[in-house]
């Protein structure tokens, strides 16, 4: 007998509330499925309003739809899961006020979490910086891989990933912001001849501007800025250059090359750290 009235009354849960549960399970799949539909299509056509590839509004528009579709996720599981919740009976207000440290908690939370959101939401109308930037942010050098509305992930140069609050962000450095400047310091010797160094500078910044791969990220030709310091050691002389955003890792990198193999083809010595000791 009671097995019967168990079974009925699972029956008529299932009848009036599985139902129920099931279709919002469905709802909330298909929102979810639509979307990702929606927030692929409209990227997809706004980044095709332009010709360059990678361009800034690519770039801005890649970030802006995945803070939209992830703050949609949220959104779609947050509310699914109170409604299953409430068709159970389960009552979710009255549970949390009833508990107080749980509720001090949770107001607390909130506080933090609207913060980090308001911030978010003024990076996103800003245009602060967008996924694929290189930035620093509060001490963390690196590449912003993600960004929600609550936090920014930044990977550094070894690869650690950082997960940053935006309400914590203070300054922002964005280091790929419309163009970069590679700057290259050359220490000589003082028995070395300075007229000839910097034309030999001069001589691998024209070089620079005709290579193939470097000359394509060049905005400016190369400029030597002449005698930067008279160090205890050396004469250290500049070379720099305009180039396109974050390309100046690999133009730096190019320059020191070629600043060893023809300064020594010159006879020119690059200076060191030495010192000197007289006996007597």
């Amino acid at each position: 007998m009671t097995e019967n009235i168990n079974t009925d009354a699972l029956v008529n849960w299932l009848i009036d509330h599985g139902i129920a549960v099931i279709g919002i399970l469905v709802i909330a799949a298909l929102s979810y499925w639509l979307l990702g539909i929606l927030t692929s299509v409209l990227s997809r056509h706004i980044q095709e309003m332009d010709d360059e590839e990678d361009s800034e509004l690519d770039k801005r528009t890649r970030t802006i739809f995945r803070v939209v579709h992830s703050t949609g996720v949220v959104l779609i599981l947050g509310t699914a899961v109170l409604m299953i919740l409430t068709e159970m009976g389960v009552p979710v207000t009255p549970v949390l006020a009833s508990v107080g440290f749980v509720g001090l908690a949770f107001g607390l939370g909130a506080q933090t979490l609207v913060k980090d959101i308001i911030s978010g939401l003024f990076i996103l109308v800003e245009n602060q910086y967008t996924v694929g930037d290189t930035v620093e942010i509060g001490g963390v050098t690196g590449t912003v891989e993600m960004m929600t509305l609550r936090s920014t992930v930044v990977r550094d140069v070894i690869g650690t990933l950082h997960n940053i609050p935006n309400g914590d962000i203070r300054v922002v450095a964005n280091k790929s912001r419309d163009w970069s400047r590679a700057i290259v310091d050359v220490s000589i010797t003082y028995d070395d001849d300075v007229d000839v160094a910097l034309q030999t500078l001069r001589d691998i910044g024209a070089e620079l501007a005709e290579d193939g791969e470097m000359g394509a990220v060049l905005l400016e030709t190369a400029v030597v800025t002449g005698v930067e310091g008279l160090d205890d050691w050396a004469v250290r002389l500049r070379i720099m250059v305009k180039t396109k955003p974050d390309a100046h890792w690999g133009v730096q990198r190019y320059l020191r090359r070629q600043i060893r193999l023809v300064f020594a083809e010159k006879g020119i010595d690059l200076a060191f750290p030495r010192q000197d000791i007289k006996m007597v």
